[in-house]
């Protein structure tokens, strides 16, 4: 047995440094980003609000919105950033590029069908239902009808493969029901239960799933495709796969595509570009993403050292499975916890290190219960809704939060 394998099965862990990196980024970001407080007319996120349902330009800008809702970014470049970067990582992956890095749609060479279910199930919900009219209706200053981007639609399509069948079925029922489901237990359950926007949306993304799988194994229209997944010009012994995922660097990598794992991406590549474009929303304009809370520095933080933590703690389960879902405290425990505690070092890093170490476990419990035709990442939202409210419940018994 090799060194760097018998360290591994012995400690289980991955790079420190690789650990220490990441967390240093956080903070660099953190730093960076609180030194800067520029309030602008750039898209104002109150005035996005106020003409969201009126107007069809801050329409279409809550639209574009929605793509970076599930980072707790919402921010319009922001969500620029994660489309130009999918598509940037899809065609490194389908030339394969030695930058592509990690495979895009876990080397599905779905893309385009992942995304153009995101975009057709989102135009359902906000250009022929309208969804957005409810900000005319109440006393709503934001709404959950990002779901059916990183809910239904996307893991339908990735479920059963490259079909226009199962892309506008899929599409109209995610966008006919994730947002009901998920505004009805916005305004009757979590009231009752004082829990965030976030647990509702988590625990509506696990219904809507469940049950729309439930509906596609029913439509005799329904059929899984064969397609030809993307695979790369690589024969990495098992060391030498060892030996690349103990790097450093392979942390920080796994981190930043950890941040698009909501829209099925999973690339670092469209991780890099959605913090480009989150940190450039927030320069030209601090009330404008993470819904004008001004809590962007902090939820980045929060981010990178809850994945940092996941990803070193865990590292094992990436050598043995090929993935893991790290990425649950990442856009679930600790960015909510920001917005719920403030935006400080304290909050970021307790909920972090804690939705660290608990999120990923939880998810592969959950896993290992759902049936073939039940996508598993109504595991990992079953896992973000029961952390989160773990890690609330925790945080609210400590007297310094």
């Amino acid at each position: 047995m090799s060194d760097n394998k018998s360290i591994l099965l012995t400690k289980k862990t991955g790079s420190i440094l690789g650990l220490i990196y990441t967390i240093v980024i956080g903070f660099a970001f953190y730093f960076a980003l609180n030194s800067i407080h520029i309030t602008s007319q750039w898209l104002p996120y109150d005035v996005i609000v106020k003409n969201a349902n009126s107007n069809l330009f801050y329409k279409f800008i809550w639209f574009i919105k929605d793509f970076s809702e599930p980072q707790f970014y919402a921010g319009f470049l922001a969500s620029i950033g994660i489309i130009f970067g999918g598509f940037v990582a899809w065609l490194l992956s389908v030339k394969k590029s030695p930058l592509a890095g990690f495979d895009i749609c876990y080397g599905t060479n779905l893309w385009p069908w992942v995304f153009a279910s995101q975009v057709i199930s989102l135009s359902f919900a906000i250009f022929v239902l309208n969804y957005t009219s409810f900000f005319d209706s109440g006393n709503f200053t934001w709404l959950p009808t990002f779901i059916t981007v990183v809910g239904v639609p996307p893991s339908i399509m990735l479920l059963y493969g490259p079909n226009y069948k199962a892309l506008f079925t899929v599409s109209i029922l995610g966008g006919l029901i994730c947002f009901p489901t998920a505004f009805w237990i916005m305004c009757k359950i979590l009231p009752l239960v004082d829990l965030p926007a976030t647990v509702g949306n988590v625990v509506t993304m696990a219904i809507t799933g469940i049950v729309i799988c439930q509906v596609c194994k029913m439509l005799p229209w329904m059929k899984k495709i064969d397609f030809s997944p993307v695979t790369k010009d690589e024969n990495l012994s098992e060391e030498e796969k060892l030996q690349r995922m103990l790097r450093p660097a392979w942390t920080v990598r796994r981190v930043l595509a950890d941040i698009s794992e909501p829209q099925f991406y999973g690339n670092e590549v469209v991780g890099i570009f959605a913090i480009i474009g989150a940190c450039a929303d927030w320069i030209l304009n601090c009330g404008h993403g993470a819904g004008g809370s001004g809590a962007l520095p902090a939820i980045i933080l929060s981010q990178f050292i809850g994945g940092g933590v996941g990803v070193f703690l865990y590292l094992y389960k990436y050598y043995e499975k090929g993935w893991y879902a790290t990425y649950v405290p990442v856009v679930s425990v600790a960015p909510a916890c920001v917005l719920i505690f403030g935006a400080s070092i304290p909050v970021a890093v307790f909920a972090g290190v804690l939705g660290g170490i608990i999120g990923a476990p939880v998810a592969e419990f959950f896993a290992e219960k759902l049936p073939e035709h039940i996508h598993s990442t109504n595991a990992n939202v079953l896992s973000m809704a029961l952390c989160t409210t773990i890690v609330i419940i925790v945080m609210r018994a400590l007297p310094w939060f």
